[in-house]
């Protein structure tokens, strides 16, 4: 039980230290004359806030542990304090981890995740011009364009196959893929990856396309019949790798 009182203490205090710092940096701004040219005098208040932030964490673990825990050595109140700190680390770094698992957005720049795409069509189907492809991510609120690779078409067999990617900027397992074919309905493939899709260099299995739309005023997209036999497969490289340096 003690140790929940410092706990809560030290974070007390780091909360109070730091507002009250923020509040004394403030006025120590005119007296050392600190411009506010790029935010130099916030920088100087937030950085007293955090010290004194700093002080209030230990100050209230340290007045808790002695006072109500009866530890009077500085062997014992440090060893102590030690173990309420890291709690109190380990809770912010749960905290953190919370939050990044749940926000709906990545965080944006070169770490965005992107999906790789093949996409395998119709025995027969007569190899489509480039540009009148397209491909559209809906994911959420989030609409992306997909863009075909410089090597984007291939065959396997009888089959033509086009590879492409698309960044993923949504946190989400609703994923659809819109594909925009010459002379065919779209082709709206369900994207079975997870809200954080597990990173892997290698594709996965081919998955049917989940509907198509045949863009009449008056129809909902439906289910494919057996001659649109168009498949899908995906894999998501690692992206918090840094990119290979270029030579």
């Amino acid at each position: 039980m003690i140790y929940i009182l410092a706990l809560l203490a030290g974070i007390f205090g780091a909360v109070a230290g730091f507002f009250l710092g923020i509040g004394l940096g403030s006025l120590l701004v005119p007296v050392f004359g600190i411009s506010s040219f790029e935010g130099g005098s916030g920088y100087f208040a937030g950085a007293i806030g955090l010290l004194i932030g700093l002080l209030g964490l230990i100050a209230g673990i340290v007045l808790v542990l002695r006072y109500k825990g009866g530890q009077r050595g500085f062997g014992a109140i440090a060893g102590r304090s030690a173990a309420v700190l890291a709690a109190i680390a380990a809770l912010v770094f749960a905290a953190i981890q919370v939050r990044l698992a749940t926000q709906e957005s990545f965080s944006g720049g070169n770490i965005n995740p992107q999906m790789h795409f093949e996409i395998r069509l119709p025995a027969g189907l007569a190899e489509p011009q480039r540009k009148a492809i397209d491909f559209e991510m809906q994911a959420g609120s989030q609409r992306s364009s997909g863009l075909l690779k410089d090597d984007w078409l291939r065959r396997d067999g009888e089959r033509l196959v086009l590879s492409g990617s698309v960044p993923l900027y949504t946190r989400t397992s609703q994923r659809i893929l819109v594909t925009t074919l010459p002379g065919q309905p779209k082709l709206l493939f369900s994207v079975g990856l997870a809200a954080t899709p597990k990173a892997s260099d290698r594709f996965g299995a081919w998955q049917r396309v989940t509907f198509v739309d045949d863009g009449k005023a008056d129809s909902q997209p439906r289910r494919p019949s057996d001659a649109e036999n168009f498949e899908i497969r995906v894999h998501v490289p690692d992206w918090t790798r840094p990119p290979a340096p270029v030579n």
